[in-house]
């Protein structure tokens, strides 16, 4: 199923987002709810919008917690490889600024990232070493972007451009080595939960689980959840029905 909506997907090599023009394309929505005492922050996917998030919203809000989502353009992962890079690493600098002043001002005692798909990367730059977070989700992640595009069936577009650009997989690694999620480690004692699907061939299953081993490996807590879904149905299901799947207390 993830090969066939995959087909529908919108295709694009290159992109137009640069540092200099990021902010026009970044929108953020925030709610803060009073007397809250935990922040919750939503890194979406690849070209999520911020309508997506409205049963997430509703669900921390109905838990007494502020909430914040962030949108990003499409063009912040293309065949454009230091591009990539540097927007990510934009991405990581606007939300770790975010986070630290939103617990500064409102006194949040907890934070809980969630990050859903391409977020597992770029979310993964955010969370690593950070103090301010003390509780992850991560639904439909990979474990190393490199690998999870060059073997991703939506991403196939971008495999053909970087062998053409005469880049093969294991230069990709090594050039995407600090947005590899395998690489980025939360603060120990930082609480991980993970939701994969069984089926997911847009950011492979088996990927995901070598994510959970190597922080297991590493001494983290992490709680790994598998439903018998692809890529698309999984997440769909995580936005619909968020009480599911987020312990928010």
């Amino acid at each position: 199923m993830d090969y066939l909506i995959s087909r529908f997907a919108p295709f694009s090599l290159g992109t137009n987002i640069a540092i200099d023009n990021f902010k026009k394309f970044q929108i953020r929505r925030f709610r803060h709810i009073p007397n809250s005492e935990s922040l919750l922050v939503c890194l979406p996917g690849w070209g999520e919008k911020l309508g997506k998030w409205k049963n997430i919203e509703k669900f921390a809000v109905s838990k007494k917690l502020s909430f914040v989502v962030y949108e990003f353009p499409r063009g912040i992962f293309s065949d454009q490889k230091d591009t990539t890079i540097d927007l990510f690493e934009n991405i990581n600098s606007i939300v770790r600024k975010d986070i630290n002043e939103l617990r500064s001002k409102y006194s949040f005692n907890k934070c809980v990232l969630v990050c859903i798909s391409l977020a597992s990367s770029y979310g993964s730059l955010v969370y690593k070493d950070n103090p301010d977070i003390n509780e992850i989700v991560l639904v439909a992640p990979g474990e190393n972007l490199a690998k999870d595009m060059w073997y991703g069936c939506r991403t196939q577009h971008f495999r053909k451009s970087y062998e053409k650009q005469n880049i093969n997989e294991i230069q990709l690694i090594k050039d995407w080595h600090n947005l590899a999620p395998e690489n980025n480690f939360p603060t120990l004692g930082t609480s991980i939960s993970m939701l994969f699907g069984k089926y997911d061939k847009v950011l492979p299953y088996k990927f995901g689980c070598q994510l959970a081993d190597i922080y297991k490996q590493n001494n983290l807590n992490v709680a790994k959840k598998t439903l018998s879904l692809g890529h698309y149905f999984l997440i769909s299901i995580f936005l619909l029905f968020p009480k599911y799947f987020l312990r928010l207390n």
